[in-house]
């Protein structure tokens, strides 16, 4: 038979296309903590891709892509997790690379298969008859990063602020597909040993994967505030306080995590501070942070930072009488003297040497 399309493949061929495309969005936008969830899009792209090319028969056209699936259902596992632990903030360590070791042993076998389809090598593909019966390990891997994902989901259960409220709910909708997804793998395995099943119930897998492409879609072009950070709540939650908005309400939130993080850690006494990198710390867009420094404070980032500096400054000022003033300002944060002066002028109305000397005399 003649390789072919119909309605079902050619919707799944162009969910497998909005995906690439959802994926070039994602990967290209400067909140690196979205990073994750791009590439298990490109996942679930690349796993519909090569089931369509299985579908319409064109895997005999192009039979580059026939283990690239279990590739990316061991990679998507990982994925998800890595990026829930960036939704909760918790530290991810080069450690862990190691969880991607099986993708990266099945992708190996891609490779050589690449390499036999372009005649440069003719050995044979380690793990050929694993990848091809691994359908069960594929679902025991599955299984336990969605368990490692609900207990993460359960341990930061904390529910005090919208913030987290609304973060909560973002969380189980994304385990919930993520799990459909699994019940769909799995079902497909199992109803396959029956005589009833037909080409329809093989669509389920593929169905599940692109219903969770159009749904991060849906919140990436109808509300993109969930992957930068601001999170909005009209998509999950009510307005309890009717006098205050809830973007009133997430910004007071945001500016006080800011303050605190700021007061805490110090970032400003990095001379190399941007506005990138501070949003980057903090799981925040920069257009956000900017946002939140403009409403809430009422100045610019530059401005915001320098305040920072200056206590600093006036601090060591008043304490350190050993320390000259080319120290201090570097110390602080500031780049070069001419800064320093003009940002210190403008708040006390005096050089920091005069500032030294009438405390020193005082």
């Amino acid at each position: 038979m003649q390789p072919s399309f119909d309605t079902w493949t050619s919707g799944f061929l162009f969910a497998s296309v909005m995906g690439l495309f959802l994926f070039i969005i994602l990967i290209t936008s400067n909140n690196k903590k979205n990073r994750p969830i791009a590439f298990l899009i490109l996942a679930f792209s690349v796993i519909l891709f090569q089931y369509v090319l299985y579908w319409t028969r064109y895997e005999k056209v192009f039979p580059y892509f026939v283990i690239l699936p279990q590739v990316c259902y061991f990679a998507s596992g990982p994925l998800l997790y890595w990026y829930f632990l960036n939704l909760y903030k918790k530290k991810v360590s080069f450690n862990y690379s190691f969880h991607f070791l099986p993708a990266l042993l099945i992708l190996l076998s891609n490779i050589i298969l690449w390499l036999k389809y372009a005649h440069i090598t003719t050995i044979r593909i380690p793990f050929l008859k694993f990848i091809q019966t691994s359908h069960w390990f594929i679902v025991a891997h599955l299984s336990l990063y969605a368990v490692l994902i609900i207990y993460l989901i359960i341990q930061n259960k904390n529910l005090e602020t919208e913030y987290q409220k609304v973060r909560y709910n973002w969380a189980r909708t994304l385990i919930a597909l993520y799990s459909l997804f699994i019940f769909s793998f799995i079902s497909y395995y199992v109803l396959v040993k029956f005589s009833f099943f037909n080409s329809k119930w093989d669509y389920m897998i593929s169905f599940m994967m692109s219903i969770s492409i159009y749904t991060i879609g849906y919140f990436i072009f109808k509300q993109p505030k969930v992957f930068n950070g601001e999170l909005f709540a009209q998509l999950f939650l009510p307005i309890k306080n009717k006098n205050e908005s809830f973007e009133t309400s997430m910004l007071n939130e945001f500016y006080e995590n800011l303050t605190n993080y700021m007061e805490q850690k110090k970032p400003y006494i990095d001379n190399e501070l941007r506005l990138v990198n501070l949003a980057d710390q903090l799981g925040f867009s920069t257009h956000l942070l900017s946002k939140i420094i403009n409403k809430k404070y009422g100045k610019n980032f530059n401005n915001f930072v320098n305040d920072y500096r200056l206590i600093e400054a006036e601090k060591l000022l008043k304490t350190s009488k050993n320390l000259n003033i080319k120290d201090i300002y570097f110390d602080v944060g500031f780049n070069n003297k001419n800064s320093f002066y003009k940002a210190f002028k403008l708040k006390y109305h005096c050089t920091p040497l005069q500032f030294r000397n009438q405390n020193n005399h005082s």
